[in-house]
């Protein structure tokens, strides 16, 4: 299972990392507090461009596999935190959280329960943010 741990890692670094030079694209500034949230079978994922961004993100989740890949990322901080708490469906924590700083995490083949639950508390981030979990 380590190719799929690498290549879910690579994934999200070329995701946070991607920026294209041209004249017709958006610029990822004029996107800046828009949370994006992929939420399905086996795969969750939160990314924001945050500045002074303040916001609760209660997720139901869908998870078949109890092996789970955990990524989270937070660069160019500046202020305020971010707090992730992950739950089964007995809301006993599975993985939990906090930023406040520039941080990576890559957690493979965390063995525990079914997550069931994903809450974000964000309060006055400024900071690009993703946290990503896929099962195994």
């Amino acid at each position: 299972m380590k190719p799929i741990y690498y290549c879910f890692v690579g994934v999200i670094i070329l995701l946070s990392s991607c920026k294209e030079e041209s004249t017709n694209t958006v610029d990822v500034h004029d996107n800046v507090n828009a949370p994006v949230t992929a939420n399905v079978t086996n795969t969750f994922t939160y990314t924001i461009n945050a500045n002074r961004f303040s916001g609760n993100s209660n997720n139901e989740l869908s998870f078949l596999s109890d092996s789970l890949v955990i990524a989270l990322s937070s660069t160019l901080y500046s202020s305020g935190q971010a707090i992730v708490v992950v739950s089964d469906s007995s809301n006993k924590v599975v993985f939990s959280d906090t930023v406040m700083s520039d941080k990576t995490i890559a957690i493979a083949h965390l063995k525990t329960t079914r997550p069931k639950h994903c809450r974000l508390e964000i309060t006055n981030l400024t900071a690009q943010f993703t946290f990503a979990m896929v099962g195994q």
